[in-house]
């Protein structure tokens, strides 16, 4: 498999994009695949906090310092392969979630955002060429934001996440087609909280929501997730992929993670 960049992104907060990125890149490491996970988020950076136990801090080297030419791209990776004991390596890239960061990466002007795509693209070659990386996703700002175009132009393939609320669903459906079509990018929708655990759906109804829904959003629907209660009141530095993988929303995701390669890169 050559090397794959993948972004998760959301129209608005709330609908698991967070949650799912981590989740996702720990079982694709941990089925032997070389991953880089990239905090992208730079309003809200929450990727320090959730490997708080598998980051040495102070973290020296912010992927926010590498896009102001500070600190090279290796610089910025810590390896947490061994940490959770997984069967390939996993990179983290962090964004700094200090209040002044922050506010610096959002005066930022759009020539410096211009320049940001293009070490992203260098970051990626560096991962892709150099370190033998297999998958990189990159967790993204919602909505519409300099730093979430970046990400969707630098990959390969999206996975927009939604629940089915109806402004989630009507924001889903006007940033597939005024952002990801007009930027012609492979994508797919990953529905979140699809329904109360307690409720779960049989695979036939399931299957005429996802049918019902692509052709409304008119992109492909890769898998529908129940609302489990208990993931909603974990922790955000419990990493379900680690300590609990049987657990119900790790299957969904693996079975999530097994479609990725059909679906985005056939």
């Amino acid at each position: 498999m050559n090397g794959k960049a993948i972004s998760i992104h959301s129209t608005r907060g709330g609908t698991g994009k967070t949650i799912i990125a981590t989740n996702l890149a720990l079982i694709l490491a941990n089925r032997g695949l070389n991953v880089a996970l990239l905090d992208l988020d730079f309003r809200a950076p929450s990727l320090s906090m959730v490997f708080s136990e598998g980051i040495r801090i102070p973290v020296e080297c912010w992927l926010n310092d590498y896009l102001n030419g500070e600190c090279t791209s290796k610089e910025i990776l810590t390896d947490v392969s061994e940490k959770y004991n997984l069967k390939g390596r996993l990179f983290i890239g962090l964004a700094n979630p200090a209040i002044e960061a922050v506010r610096n990466i959002m005066e930022k002007s759009r020539a410096w955002e211009v320049a940001a795509v293009k070490k992203l693209f260098s970051l990626l070659s560096t991962l892709f060429d150099d370190m033998n990386i297999n998958i990189c996703i990159s967790d993204t700002s919602p909505g519409i934001q300099y730093s979430s175009i970046n990400s969707i132009v630098s990959s390969d393939f999206s996975i927009v996440i939604t629940t089915l609320d109806s402004l989630d669903l009507k924001g889903t459906e006007d940033m597939l087609a005024e952002l990801y079509d007009a930027l012609d990018k492979k994508v797919a929708v990953l529905v979140n909280k699809s329904s109360p655990e307690t409720r779960k759906k049989s695979s036939e109804k399931k299957g005429r929501i996802a049918n019902r829904l692509e052709r409304t959003l008119k992109h492909p629907v890769i898998g529908l997730i129940p609302c489990y209660c208990d993931v909603l009141q974990t922790e955000r530095t419990t990493l379900l992929a680690v300590e609990k993988p049987n657990h119900p929303f790790i299957k969904d995701l693996t079975t999530i993670a097994e479609k990725l390669e059909k679906i985005a890169w056939p």
